[in-house]
Parts: structure tokens; sequence; C-alpha cells
């Protein structure tokens, strides 16, 4: 005889009948695995992909150059791990070319390229600045799937690599809002009275206040404090977008504190914070999950907004926000395309995480 389902399986099983929902959660594994080993398929695996070539700038996509590699006084050291993560730096110099040859007297004939409308430099090099013996070795093809930017970077390395930084502030973020927001829903809904008269008041008053805004004057005010941007960001985002989380968890908990199984537990003698975190909260995590994929999609956008201004991931790091900064000029023009890249990826990050809310919202809904 078949085990009847529990709450949980049923729930888990009308999330995946949801083709749009599960559909949404594949892109969002698909964004987390591309940010997560980045550096092992992109490109330009330099750090931050900030390989910068100005002779092939603004190329279009499906730009292909042949490069040769020159020696530099550079020692590079670093750990697979190490580069898994941050990437490799270059102990080589890369020159674009149109051809290298070799001659007999050991000079190689090379023909460099100087950019599109620009006539090619043609000069001789000696063998010994080549970065290895053979000549053919130090020839390299790339091809820039997505084109080059105005500094002649690769556009798709930098579009990887600014998932991480979407990726990684929805992740702080939420993780700071909810577990702010649960605190104080949690003692709002709990002990009611003028605890809960307070911390409504104070949810009205950041309520009224446009969450980009809120998070901008964060930034201002914490910038002195903190070297890192990311850490700004994570503060910036994450103690403006706590009111949601609350106002949910408030209302499920005057919701449910009046039931048998609570005041059971009261009359037990149990400790106020027993009750809540370890009787009310696990009762009401639907609820709570879904505003955490709620509140993640607005994180992406804030920090999209953040950096588009310029209060962002500071310049070399890779952003959507600031790579629609950068490219915003381009807009009208035939190279639109840089501008709807990271744009389009926001939307399609956004959206998903929205989605995956939404499902997660109808497969949690008893009334289903």
């Amino acid at each position: 005889m078949q085990k009847p389902l529990t709450p949980n399986q049923k729930n888990l099983q009308k999330f995946r009948r949801n083709k749009t929902a599960m559909f949404s959660l594949g892109v969002i594994v698909l964004f987390v695995f591309m940010a997560s080993f980045a550096y092992v398929f992109i490109p330009d695996n330099s750090p931050d992909a900030n390989l910068q070539n100005p002779s092939i700038a603004m190329q279009s996509p499906g730009f292909k150059m042949k490069f040769l590699k020159l020696k530099t006084d550079k020692k590079v050291k670093t750990s697979w791990f190490k580069t898994l993560f941050l990437g490799k730096e270059l102990d080589f110099k890369l020159i674009a070319i149109l051809s290298a040859e070799e001659k007999n007297n050991g000079k190689i004939l090379v023909s460099e390229f100087k950019g599109k409308g620009f006539p090619s430099i043609n000069y001789e090099l000696d063998k010994r600045e080549l970065f290895s013996e053979n000549l053919q070795e130090n020839i390299v093809t790339k091809t820039y799937y997505l084109g080059t930017d105005n500094q002649g970077r690769d556009v798709l390395s930098r579009l990887v690599l600014g998932s991480r930084v979407s990726l990684l502030v929805g992740f702080v973020a939420v993780l700071i809002s909810s577990l702010l927001g649960i605190f104080i829903g949690s003692i709002a809904g709990f002990f009611r009275g003028w605890a809960d008269k307070f911390i409504m008041w104070k949810m009205s008053v950041f309520w009224s206040i446009p969450t980009l805004l809120l998070s901008m004057a964060l930034y201002i005010s914490l910038k002195d404090f903190f070297e890192s941007s990311f850490v700004i960001i994570f503060i910036a985002i994450g103690f403006t977008m706590w009111v949601s989380m609350a106002r949910i968890v408030r209302g499920q908990i005057l919701g449910i504190r009046e039931i048998q199984f609570v005041e059971a537990a009261d009359s037990l003698g149990f400790s106020n914070a027993r009750i809540i975190f370890k009787h009310i909260l696990p009762n009401i995590l639907g609820p709570i999950i879904v505003v955490a994929a709620s509140n993640f999609a607005n994180a992406i956008l804030i920090e999209a907004g953040l950096s588009f201004l310029g209060l962002g991931v500071q310049p070399p790091t890779p952003s959507w926000g600031g790579m629609l900064n950068e490219y915003k000029d381009f807009v009208g023009t035939n190279l639109s395309y840089l501008a709807l890249f990271p744009g389009f990826l926001v939307m399609i990050l956004v959206l998903s995480f929205n989605l995956v809310g939404n499902g997660l919202r109808d497969a949690l809904d008893i009334r289903n």
C-alpha cells in the first residue's frame, strides 16, 4: 500500500506541475552555474574579463582576430582554485595582427592591426621577444561572439561575469533583509501592543520612501566607512527591503498565535523565543519563501539601478547596471546591442525569480 504524501511532498508535486515556474527555475540554475564557473568557459578568463586592446574596440558580434603572444617581465603565480574563481593573470602580451611571418634572418615580420579604418603597421620583431620559440605556437585566434566594447574587451565574458554581481548581491541582500524582517515582524505580531504600534509606524515610514532612493542614501552614508563597494551594496539593499518581509511575518503570526498549539506551548511555560522560533515560524515558512523570492528579484533591480547611477560595484568589475551606464550613449546607433544585452539579462533574471515566486505561492496555497 502506497504511503500518503506529506504536505511538503504535495506542495513539491504541485510546484513541479507548474511548467512556467520549473522553466524559470532552470533559467536561474543556469545563471548560478555560469556565475560560479564563469572563468572555466568564458573567452577572456583574465580577472574581471578586463583584457583591453583598443585596436579592436567596437567590433561587431562574431568578429575574429589573430593575436601574437609576446614576452613580458611579469611573473604570475596562481593556484587552480584562485584561477577558477578569480581568473588568471596573463604573463604575456597580446597584440592584434593581420599576419606574422618568420624571415631567414631570424626576425619576425609582423603586420599589426591598428583598428577599423586605420592602416596596418609593418615592422620586424626579434624572435626572442616571442613568448615561446615556435612562431605558430604564439599565434592565437580569438572569436568575439558578442563583439567588443569601447576598450576592446570581450562583451560576452563581461556579461557572464556580471551575473556574479547580481546573484551575489541578491543572495546576501535577501539574507540580511529576511533575517531582519523575520525578527522585527515576529516581535510586532507576537507581542502586539505598543511594540506593534511602534514597529508599524516605522514600517510605514520606510514604506513611504522609494527603495532606490533609500538605497542611494545608505550607500552615500556608508561609503566613508567601508572600502569594499560590495559590502556597502549588501548593507544598503538589505536594510531597505526588510519591510515587506516584516509585514508578511507580522500578519502571519497575528493569525496563528491564537491557535491551540501556541496556547499549549505557552501554558507549558515555554519561553517566548522558543514559541516563536520553534513553533510559529516553521508553520509560516511558505509565505517567507515566496517573499524572499520576490525580494531577490527586487535586489537585482536595485543593484542594477545603483550601478547604472555609478553607485554600485566600481570598475573594472563588470556588472549589468554598470554596463548599461557605460553603453547608454550608443542607444539609437548601430551599436545599440551593447546596452540591450545587459538590459535583456536583467529582465530575464528578474522575470525568472518572479515566476518562481508565483509558482511557490500557488504551490503553498492550501486552497489549491
